[in-house]
């Protein structure tokens, strides 16, 4: 089934004859959150101008130049890495379409005991879980959020369940942003059919569809503010012929929603020395940490042909544990385990009859986006012992699964264990503990730097996504999650955004006038 290229509306350099333009709205951001913000308020009515750092690719660009993609694709071509005990590896999108372009689709509600911390400890009364349930389906239908095909889960997949089901582990089929997936498994590097369903052909194409538009290569850095109420902003717009960021975009807007992300909209904020009287910009930093699992088999798995993820095993989602398969190509997985020489060569060799995944944790660290010295991005962030017991206890339950499913035997992300083969190699992982700092961790799911909350004191932006010390100017994306959510989290901000969008909205005169 060919799926159309979506129909966007895409100014770049030498389009761009204007330096000032006017407007009702300016999104900051065309990810999860700026995406679905933007379609809304343009489908209700609003002139709406979004501007994107990073450029546009077509589904064809994924099939005929993946390695030029993924760098591109990419914030620092994917090499971004948090400071800490563990360095940790995380992805951002930097595209028309954000992270929703790399990620792997997967799509699940903010969980009720979530919704229900967030109003109690921070005063968001209004986000419920029967006030989100039309939000939710909303988000659903407009993403093709649905389970995978029957026939197309691969075997990389299926062999996850098969131990799971043997040990009597609780699985759910997962929910992910499709239609007709056909399991080619390259949704971390672009995908190359169009059937994975990201805001670039969703969210921006109803955008489009009301009239907006997307400037791209369009790197804003500064906000403009005046009498306390933010006016727009300024970009430098790159010259894709040069390289160079040598054009200036001026935007006066009545309304600026931020939705670069949860390290980029704290930067924004920091360098512009605004909306932080609360001192919490930038802080609260959660990130949802996960660690490989390899599993060798004597049949045949290849790991990139099927779904990227087509289960998840839920059994231990009250402990804060999250045990999942996931495509991963053979350069991740080569620096995945502690092997060496021969050994390793051996084990790369052996790659079709590999199986991969991951275990994700509920962190209970919390750390920091901020400027170092001549404003450079710091990004600090250290796994707890608590959260390292998690990863072994998960990495325990993992290799459990894949031996009973029949692995010869388990690679761990932990330093100088070496393969996993029954039972008592399982225990020693608890007799003598991996330590965080040989341990290798990876995340794509970051949230909380500009949460959101009631108390002025404790948040950045109210319960509308609004600053609490600069009035129309707005937040929608993860930055504002208030705490951890124990599941991907690409749902809850296209469902938050459509909330902010909302009340925007709701209350559009008085924000006129406030701009007036």
């Amino acid at each position: 089934m060919a799926i159309p290229e979506p129909s966007l509306r895409i100014v770049t350099f030498p389009e761009l004859g204007q330096t000032q333009i006017d407007t009702d709205v300016v999104v900051v951001g065309s990810g999860a959150g700026g995406a679905a913000v933007a379609a809304e308020l343009a489908e209700g009515g609003l002139k709406v101008l979004v501007l994107e750092e990073g450029p546009y690719f077509t589904t064809q660009d994924f099939r005929t130049d993946v390695t030029n993609v993924i760098t591109r694709t990419m914030r620092d071509a994917g090499t971004t890495i948090t400071i800490g005990r563990s360095p940790v590896q995380y992805l951002e999108g930097r595209c028309v379409g954000g992270t929703t372009v790399i990620n792997g689709g997967m799509c699940w509600r903010t969980p009720d005991k979530v919704l229900k911390r967030w109003g109690m400890e921070h005063g968001l009364t209004r986000l419920t879980s029967k006030s989100l349930q039309p939000l939710f389906e909303r988000v659903e239908q407009r993403i093709s959020a649905r389970e995978q095909d029957v026939g197309t889960e691969g075997k990389n997949s299926l062999v996850f369940q098969r131990g799971c089901e043997k040990l009597g582990y609780k699985t759910v089929r997962n929910i992910r942003n499709q239609v007709h997936c056909v399991g080619s498994n390259d949704c971390v590097t672009g995908c190359p059919t169009g059937a994975k369903q990201s805001t670039a052909h969703t969210y921006l194409t109803i955008l489009c569809r009301y009239g907006g538009s997307i400037v791209t290569s369009a790197k804003v850095e500064k906000i403009r503010v005046e009498g306390g109420k933010a006016t727009g902003v300024v970009a430098r717009i790159q010259n894709l012929e040069t390289g160079q960021w040598d054009k200036t975009l001026a935007v006066s807007a009545k309304i600026v929603v931020l939705s670069c992300g949860a390290t980029q909209t704290p930067l924004l904020l920091l360098r512009n020395r605004i909306g932080n009287r609360s001192r919490q910009v930038g802080r609260n930093f959660t990130i949802h940490p996960n660690i490989k699992i390899s599993a060798m088999f004597d049949e045949p798995i290849d790991t990139m042909r099927g779904a990227h993820q087509a289960f998840q095993c839920r059994e231990f989602q009250d402990e804060g544990i999250l045990i999942a398969p996931g495509g991963v190509s053979p350069p991740l997985m080569s620096v995945a385990t502690d092997l060496f020489g021969a050994e390793h060569g051996d084990f790369m060799l052996k790659q079709r009859y590999l199986a991969t995944g991951g275990v994700l944790v509920d962190d209970f660290a919390a750390g920091r986006v901020s400027l170092g010295p001549f404003g450079i991005p710091l990004v600090r962030y250290d796994i707890t012992n608590a959260d390292q017991h998690k990863f072994i206890r998960g990495a325990a339950l993992a290799a459990e699964i894949y031996l009973a499913a029949g692995a010869r035997e388990v690679y761990t992300a932990f330093g100088g264990v070496g393969p996993i083969r029954n039972g008592d190699d399982i225990r020693r992982l608890f007799l003598y503990p991996p330590k965080i700092e040989h341990t290798e961790y990876f995340t794509a799911h970051l949230m909380g730097t500009c949460r959101m909350d009631r108390d002025p004191t404790r948040g950045v932006v109210d319960e509308s996504g609004q600053s609490h010390d600069i009035r129309n100017l707005f937040v929608a994306d993860a930055s504002i999650l208030p705490t951890p959510i124990g599941v991907n989290p690409q749902e809850t901000i296209m469902a938050l955004a459509t909330h902010i969008a909302g009340d925007v909205l709701n209350n559009w005169k008085t924000y006129r006038q406030v701009a007036a």
